[in-house]
């Protein structure tokens, strides 16, 4: 398009103006273009950028806030800290829930006499947009007193499912876990705040120890025949000069492995193994070294497979069971693979060799304490090539495939063991825990 002169009407007068040629003129007035329009970029961009509002959900017949939470994109806990529930209250049909996004946790807040948006901003340390973005205010829109708002988390700040003191942050990884899986639980403190702290999975207590400054970590095991759902963590902590702790329960989403059920039939020679009195036996003596006081941890990567490659797996972790088709009270603690008799195991990771004998049940058995109250366990072999307290690195040879004690063939049964409690070994051939 043609540029416009302006008309003498047009043209700005001379008096108090520079002498200033017009090209200069002309290039300070694109200029100012030029930085409204990037102003305006910007703002859009910002305007973008405003969270959106939360999800409201009614509750139904059967609804669950796993099922919430999953429809939604939600945590278990997201929802639990943005309604105020406590652990134990009970879902009511036609009962509205928020389901904040679980990278967007929010909290829920009630105004004060005289707030406004902007006082509540400067009191959190939020944006005022962000603050009417999510809670759908107009723009000027005053707050009564009493009215309730939602105020989103930042990093950095406490959890919104934690009251004040020195638990800044609870987290867990995976955010759902398998039936049988291994969980590490991170909890962030505030080191202006020394407490004593603890956590548990009743009956499992769980060690804690710091990872960073202001940090600790724990690792917990899900037991194989837990329920689909959510179970919660005790925890508790005690500030430095305090007699009284405070304590508060801390979900983890649990959803089904899908585990298949298998009857095992035993070789006449071998049913007496499972005589009672043997199988507690030797199950004590094996709970004594498994809950003995954590060591310090070990491994510092991803555990390795004890057998090569080639050979696959034939009854995996968590294989619901029966013998000689009896009654369907148990599960495979470990994992088993099939291989020829004399094929080299080897140790997965760096550890202490707790136990090198053979046992009835489980045959020529090595146990390893990996630290942190992880054991990994080798079951049936035809040898054993370690030692009771011998130290181990990732590829050690410990023993070689056989089919000793109660075993119906040739394989390796490799079990792994977290405060006590069988877990899902494969996981941790892809999982780096802490």
């Amino acid at each position: 398009m043609a540029a416009v002169r302006p008309t003498p009407r047009q043209r700005l007068p001379s008096a108090g103006r520079p002498n200033t040629p017009r090209r200069q003129w002309l290039g300070r007035g694109l200029m100012l273009l030029a930085v409204a329009g990037v102003f305006m970029l910007l703002t859009a961009a910002t305007a973008q950028a405003a969270p959106l509002p939360p999800a409201r959900h009614v509750i139904q017949p059967g609804d669950t806030l796993a099922a919430i939470a999953q429809q939604y994109g939600s945590t278990v806990e997201a929802i639990v800290a943005a309604n105020g529930l406590a652990a134990d209250d009970a879902l009511a049909v036609g009962q509205t829930l928020i389901a904040p996004a679980a990278a967007q946790p929010l909290l829920p807040i009630e105004t004060r006499p005289r707030d406004t948006l902007a006082s509540l901003a400067q009191r959190y340390g939020v944006s005022p947009a962000d603050l009417q973005a999510i809670n759908q205010l107009a723009p000027g829109q005053r707050l009564a007193p009493g009215q309730d708002l939602l105020l989103p988390v930042r990093p950095g700040q406490p959890s919104p499912a934690l009251p004040p003191g020195p638990i800044l942050a609870i987290s867990a990884s995976p955010a759902v876990v398998r039936q049988g899986q291994t969980v590490a639980v991170r909890i962030e403190l505030d080191a202006s705040q020394p407490a004593s702290v603890t956590l548990a999975l009743p009956p499992q207590q769980i060690p804690l120890r710091p990872t960073g400054a202001a940090a600790l970590t724990g690792l917990v095991a899900v037991h194989a025949f837990t329920e689909p759902g959510y179970v919660w963590l005790d925890l508790a902590w005690q500030a430095a000069g305090e007699a009284i702790s405070q304590t508060l329960r801390w979900p983890i989403q649990v959803v089904d492995a899908g585990y298949p059920t298998f009857d095992i039939v035993l070789p006449d020679d071998k049913g007496e193994l499972l005589a009672p009195e043997i199988v507690q036996a030797e199950l004590e003596r094996m709970m004594a070294l498994w809950n003995a006081p954590p060591t310090p941890v070990r491994w510092r990567r991803f555990f390795q497979r004890p057998l090569a490659e080639a050979f696959v797996t034939s009854a995996p972790f968590g294989q619901r069971r029966s013998y000689n088709s009896g009654p369907v009270n148990s599960f495979h603690a470990g994992q088993d693979f099939p291989a020829p008799q004399g094929t080299p195991i080897y140790a997965p990771a760096p550890g202490s060799v707790a136990l090198a004998e053979p046992l009835q049940v489980r045959g020529n058995a090595v146990l390893i304490d990996h630290g942190g109250g992880v054991f990994s366990g080798y079951w049936h072999l035809t040898d054993i090539a370690v030692s009771a307290g011998q130290q181990v690195q990732p590829g050690d040879l410990l023993g070689h495939v056989g089919t000793t004690g109660l075993s119906t063939g040739n394989h390796l049964h490799w079990e792994l063991r977290v405060n006590g409690f069988a877990v899902d070994p494969m996981q941790w051939l892809t999982t780096r825990f802490p």
